[in-house]
C-alpha cells in the first residue's frame, strides 16, 4: 500500500476526507530527525490517521493547522508525547494507553515526542454532523457534548486513567486486516471505529471515582494563579510550600490547588518537577555547565537523583544529549 510521499507540507495533515471511502494510503513521514510511516483511510464520514515514529535522539516538535472541523478520538498506543491544542490542552502528557475525545475546530496542534524509541499514535477524525447523530442516537448521556459540537464549542473528554481494554487493543491490532474490496473495506473499518467509540465512551462514562466539580475562577483568580506559576518557575530550585505560595499570591490554598490544575492540567508539584527537567535540558544544550552543577542549581540533592528523574521523563540520560 506504500506510495510516493504526498505529505510535502508539514502543516497539511488532513488529507483523509479527500480519499474515496475504503481507499487506504501509507506514506513515509516527512521529518529529518526520525523515521516512520503514516497510514490513512476514510469511511462514512470517518477519517483515520495511524502514525508510527522511530527515533534514537531527542526530536524537534512539529505543528500543523487543523483546517477541518472534526471531532477527534486520540489514542497513544506506544511511547509518550506532549500535545498542545490551543485553548484546550497545554502540553498535555499523552502517556502510553492515554486516550481522549477532543473537539477544537480550526486550531493549531503541536506535538512533541518524549525521549526516543518507538511511538504509535492512532487518531480518528469524525465529521461533526456524524458525531452529533451518533451521540444523540445512541449515547443520551452525552447529549450536552453533542450540543457543544453543534455550537462549535471546543472541549476535551479525557479517560480517567491510562485505560485501554482488551477489546480496544484487539481493534488496534486487527484494524488493517480488512477485506480487499473497497466497499467491504469501508464497511469493515466503519464498523470497527463505531465499536471503538462505544468502548471508549464506556470507559469515559464509567463512574470509577467521584468527579470533582471545577472551581469557579474569576479573572482576578486566574491572574493570581498565573503569578503563582511565575514564582514556581523562578524558584524551581527551592519552591515555596503551597501555603506560602497562596499567601504570596493572595489566594486561598484550595482555589490555588484546584485552579492550578484546571489552568495547567498539572498539580503544583508535578509542574515544578517538569519545569526543572525542561530547564535542565536547556542548560545541557547550552553546554556551559556540568551535570552536577545543573543538578544542584535546580534543587536536586544529589546528581544521581537528577539523572534518574531525567531518564524517567525523557527516556534518555542527561549525558546522552551531549553526544
Amino acid at each position: 500500500m506504500k506510495e510516493d510521499n504526498e505529505f510535502k507540507r508539514k502543516e497539511d495533515f488532513n488529507p483523509f476526507f479527500q480519499l474515496a471511502d475504503g481507499v487506504v494510503r501509507e506514506y513515509a513521514l516527512p521529518f529529518p530527525d526520525r523515521t516512520g510511516t503514516v497510514k490513512i483511510t476514510a469511511a462514512g464520514g470517518i477519517g483515520i490517521v495511524d502514525s508510527v515514529n522511530y527515533t534514537t535522539t531527542i526530536t524537534a516538535p512539529w505543528q500543523h493547522f487543523n483546517a477541518l472541523p472534526f471531532v477527534e478520538m486520540n489514542f497513544m498506543l506506544q511511547g509518550n508525547m506532549y500535545q498542545t491544542h490551543e485553548g484546550v490542552l497545554d502540553r498535555c502528557l499523552y502517556a502510553k494507553d492515554y486516550h481522549n475525545i477532543l473537539f477544537n475546530p480550526y486550531s493549531f496542534e503541536k506535538n512533541e515526542l518524549i525521549g526516543s524509541g518507538s511511538y504509535r499514535m492512532f487518531g480518528i477524525h469524525i465529521q461533526p454532523e456524524k458525531m452529533i447523530n451518533l451521540l444523540l442516537g445512541y449515547i443520551p448521556e452525552l447529549a450536552a457534548t453533542a450540543d457543544n459540537i453543534a455550537s462549535g464549542s471546543s472541549f476535551v473528554m479525557q479517560a480517567p486513567a491510562q485505560q485501554l481494554t482488551a477489546p480496544m487493543r484487539y481493534i488496534f491490532d486487527t484494524i488493517w486486516q480488512c477485506p480487499d474490496s473497497p466497499g467491504l473495506r469501508s464497511l469493515f473499518i466503519e464498523s470497527q471505529i463505531l465499536t471503538l467509540l462505544s468502548l471508549q465512551c464506556e470507559v469515559l462514562l464509567k463512574p470509577s471515582s467521584p468527579v470533582a466539580r471545577p472551581v469557579k475562577l474569576h479573572a482576578s483568580d486566574k491572574e493570581k494563579i498565573y503569578h503563582a506559576r511565575d514564582i514556581l518557575m523562578a524558584r524551581c530550585d527551592d519552591p515555596p510550600s503551597l501555603g506560602e505560595l497562596s499567601r504570596l499570591c493572595g489566594i486561598n490554598e484550595f482555589k490555588l490547588k484546584k485552579g492550578f490544575r484546571q489552568l495547567f492540567q498539572n498539580s503544583v508539584i508535578a509542574f515544578v518537577n517538569e519545569h526543572r527537567l525542561n530547564e535542565a535540558k536547556r542548560l545541557i544544550y547550552e553546554g556551559e555547565k556540568n551535570m552536577s552543577t545543573i543538578a544542584y542549581e535546580l534543587g536536586y540533592t544529589h546528581p544521581q537523583h537528577f539523572q534518574r528523574a531525567f531518564k524517567k521523563r525523557f527516556g534518555v540520560t542527561p549525558g546522552s544529549l551531549l553526544k
